[in-house]
């Protein structure tokens, strides 16, 4: 009797469970639960932007702001089939922060759709709720460390758990609701981060292979043609976009060779040099430092040839990987995926063994491109390891009845239910994991909004509007610690210019240049030649500006210090100072 009580409670926490997971009810319970996360974090703690600056420039471009420009339609690192819209709507009503609130939005949509499609999974309840658990997890850590290339992730990730929850496993009939949303998810992740949006699509190529082997069915494949010419359409559109947009035409070719050569480990000095002999030991660091902004020394043909002798996947990047922890990371989690696929396929008892051993296998192969690129960074591995577990709930879909001559006996959702404890430890786990990202993670990021330095450099652009001050890779001054839906309310000063990315090709660029009477776009080199020119550097970084200057104009430059900023809000050992640069007399 004593024992009554307790199996009362499991048999209703079973029930309830049971109860979430009937057709009528699941599409409801799944958008509340990921819709209540991303609230409590956006009134608790607030989504911050965490790759400073891409993702504020990213904001800037659509809304119109970055460098004063007004509406583009055009953003550098997003394709037009995203951003035109975006910057629609930011014509209709401008206050609105429509570039966070997408991502927020598409962040819900696709964790919608994982819950969605865990709960009417053919997974029993023992493995139900650690799902659900691991997604929670996941969709915190996402709102929380808020980027486009996870978000564009997860969109695409969603987009084809949508498409394949009727077509992988069953005869899909015609075209469904379902197919619509899931290709606009496709669309909207693959066009939001196109690298991301195929990195996705890799995870989940193997279902592919098991529509072409084992479904065979004429709707499922002509759902996948679909989809690769939807991303198709949108890189076509994308590209044509940069292409005949008037000052942005040499963009799409400038930030291709850009990348090759500059997002790989750094090559020796002497390589460098045998590509563009010219080049000095300092203007390799200038380089290496992302301090370059002058065409005349740093163009697109320049970095074709240099991207040329990058090695792009090889041994030799290898142990650039091996001294980062997020390396190790990342071959922990994919492990764990690892075991949950093991975990799955037992769970279903059923024959779709090669296929989860064919997602883990595309993740694995995900894991050792990124290791061989030395690409590994938070913002990649957190998505990548949530690919793996969206595709294989997708594997534990399909009708309740076997389909095909090769379908073995399905097994129904109630076979093991989720032992109370299990659920708690779950529970436990999911809230000490997001709890912990928190504190080890986003909070230090928020925390940068409060150092005295941003503040100093802030006002010292306010006060001086007759100034132009250029940023050497310092801009994130005046973004750091700002979260994603306040950044709305920061206008970009007329007389601020962050230089060392690929914005200086883009046409906010040229009208910002023309509005202060810089010709050319050797910006740098207007330094010494102007006395209303100023720049905000670190010592290190105005040493390598002062010398680079003295070298291309073949007289002796000087920096004076205008004023010390104070310690940097990312390394506080080293002060930001405001520096002029003169000749010497």
């Amino acid at each position: 009797m004593a024992n009554k009580p307790v199996a009362d409670s499991r048999r209703g926490t079973q029930a309830r469970l049971g109860a979430l997971r009937e057709p009528g009810r699941a599409g409801i319970v799944s958008l509340a639960a990921a819709l209540v996360p991303v609230l409590l974090i956006c009134l608790l703690a607030t989504p911050i932007y965490p790759m400073s600056p891409d993702e504020q420039v990213q904001q800037l471009y659509a809304s119109g702001r970055f460098l004063g420009a007004g509406q583009q339609l055009l953003m550098p690192y997003s394709l037009v089939t995203f951003s035109a819209p975006i910057s629609a709507l930011y014509a209709l009503l401008p206050a609105v922060p429509w570039y966070a609130l997408a991502l927020l939005g598409l962040v819900v949509a696709s964790f919608a759709v994982a819950w969605d499609k865990t709960l009417r999974s053919r997974m029993s309840g023992r493995l139900c709720v650690p799902t659900l658990a691991l997604l929670v997890a996941l969709e915190v850590i996402s709102t929380l460390y808020l980027t486009y290339t996870i978000v564009a992730f997860l969109a695409v990730g969603a987009g084809l758990m949508l498409v394949l929850g009727r077509a992988a496993f069953d005869s899909p009939g015609g075209a469904h609701a379902t197919d619509v949303a899931g290709m606009a998810l496709v669309a909207a992740g693959y066009s939001l981060r196109p690298e991301s949006g195929l990195a996705a699509i890799v995870v989940f190529a193997p279902f592919a292979v098991w529509v072409l082997v084992r479904n065979r069915n004429a709707g499922s494949i002509a759902r996948g043609v679909i989809v690769v010419a939807l991303v198709g359409v949108c890189a076509f559109a994308g590209r044509f976009a940069y292409d005949h947009t008037s000052g942005w035409e040499g963009y799409s070719a400038y930030l291709d060779a850009g990348r090759s050569a500059l997002d790989y480990p750094d090559l020796p000095t002497e390589a460098v040099q045998a590509v563009e002999p010219a080049l000095s030991d300092n203007d390799v660091d200038v380089l290496y430092n992302w301090l370059f902004a002058d065409d005349g020394v740093f163009g697109t043909e320049f970095f074709e040839r240099l991207g040329q002798r990058v090695d792009h996947l090889g041994l030799s990047n290898l142990a650039s990987s091996l001294r980062a922890k997020t390396t190790y990371l990342l071959v922990g989690l994919v492990a764990l995926v690892g075991l949950y696929a093991w975990a799955l396929v037992r769970d279903l008892g059923e024959g779709r063994g090669a296929l989860a051993a064919g997602i883990v296998l595309m993740l694995l192969a995900s894991c050792g491109v990124l290791i061989l690129r030395a690409r590994v960074r938070l913002h990649v591995v957190i998505p990548l390891v949530a690919m793996g577990v969206f595709a294989l709930v997708s594997l534990a879909g399909g009708s309740e009845r076997p389909v095909g001559r090769h379908a073995a006996p399905a097994t129904t959702r109630a076979a093991s239910p989720c032992p109370v404890p299990l659920a708690a430890a779950c529970v436990v786990l999911a809230l000490a994991v997001s709890g912990g990202f928190w504190l080890k993670v986003a909070r230090p990021l928020a925390t940068r909004s409060t150092s005295p330095t941003i503040v100093a450099a802030r006002a010292y652009v306010d006060e001086n509007p007759d100034q132009l001050v250029v940023f050497g890779r310092s801009q994130t001054l005046m973004f750091a610690g700002t979260n994603a839906l306040a950044f709305e309310a920061w206008d970009w000063p007329d007389n601020m210019l962050p230089i060392g990315g690929w914005e200086n090709h883009t046409a906010p660029w040229a009208s910002f240049l023309a509005r202060w009477g810089i010709e050319g776009n050797d910006v740098l080199q207007q330094l010494p030649e102007r006395s209303d020119m100023v720049a905000v550097l670190q010592p290190k970084k105005m040493e390598l500006i002062r010398t680079y200057l003295s070298e291309h104009s073949g007289r002796e430059v000087e920096a004076s210090v205008v004023q010390d900023l104070g310690p940097g809000a990312a390394d506080p050992s080293v002060d930001v100072y405001v520096y002029r640069f003169t000749y010497a007399s």
